[in-house]
C-alpha cells in the first residue's frame, strides 16, 4: 500500500515490527477503558502478541478477506490506525474501522479521513457496499457514521459478550456505492 498524505497526515502501513509492536501496546493498555471491549478474549497479553496480529494482517493471504488499514501518523507519531477490514471480493462489501489513541480524540480525525477510506474502497477494491459497525453505545463511533451519510440500518441487539460479562448491542451503517460523492 502507497502512502497517502493529507494535509499534515500520513496514512501508511503499519509495519510489524517490534517498534511499533511495542507502541501499539502501551496505546492500548494505557486506556484499557476504551480499548477492552475491542477484543473478544480481552485486551492483547503480550508486545510479541500484537506484533503477531500485524504481521499476520500485513501478510493479507486470503483469497476472499481483505484489509487495507492504515496508521495515522502525525509528524512521525502514531495517532491510531483507520482503513477498510473484512473486505469481501466476492460480495463486494467492506466495513470501516479505526481506532485513536486518547489525545488524537476530538479533532476530527476520523471524519477528515473517512471520505478518503470511502473511496480506496469505492473506488480501488470496486465495493458495492461499505459499513460501520460500533458498539450501540458508542456515541462518537455513530456521530461519524451519521455525519458521513451512513444510514443507520439497524441494531443487533445483544450482539456481543464483552470480557467483563457486560451484553451490548451493534449498530450497524452502511452507505451504497450509489450514495456515494451525493
Amino acid at each position: 500500500m502507497e502512502p497517502i498524505i493529507i494535509d499534515d497526515l500520513t496514512l501508511k502501513q503499519i509495519p510489524g515490527t517490534q517498534e511499533f509492536a511495542q507502541e501499539i501496546y502501551d496505546i492500548f493498555t494505557k486506556d484499557t477503558d476504551t480499548f477492552k471491549h475491542w477484543f473478544e478474549g480481552g485486551m492483547w497479553k503480550s508486545v510479541d502478541e500484537v506484533q503477531k496480529y500485524y504481521q499476520n494482517r500485513a501478510l493479507n493471504n486470503d483469497s476472499r478477506w481483505k484489509y487495507a488499514m492504515y496508521g495515522i501518523f502525525k509528524n512521525g507519531e502514531l495517532l491510531g490506525e483507520i482503513g477498510l477490514s473484512g473486505i469481501d471480493t466476492k460480495h463486494q462489501t467492506g466495513e470501516i474501522g479505526y481506532w485513536l489513541k486518547k489525545s488524537a480524540r476530538g479533532q476530527g480525525l476520523v471524519d477528515k479521513l473517512i471520505p478518503i477510506i470511502e473511496e480506496i474502497g469505492f473506488e480501488k477494491y470496486n465495493l458495492r457496499k461499505l459499513n460501520i459497525w460500533c458498539d450501540d453505545d458508542n456515541i462518537a463511533s455513530r456521530k461519524h457514521a451519521e455525519k458521513n451519510s451512513y444510514v443507520l440500518e439497524g441494531i443487533q441487539r445483544a450482539r456481543k459478550l464483552w470480557p467483563d460479562g457486560s451484553i451490548h448491542s451493534t449498530a450497524m451503517f452502511g452507505k451504497l456505492k450509489s450514495e456515494w460523492k451525493k
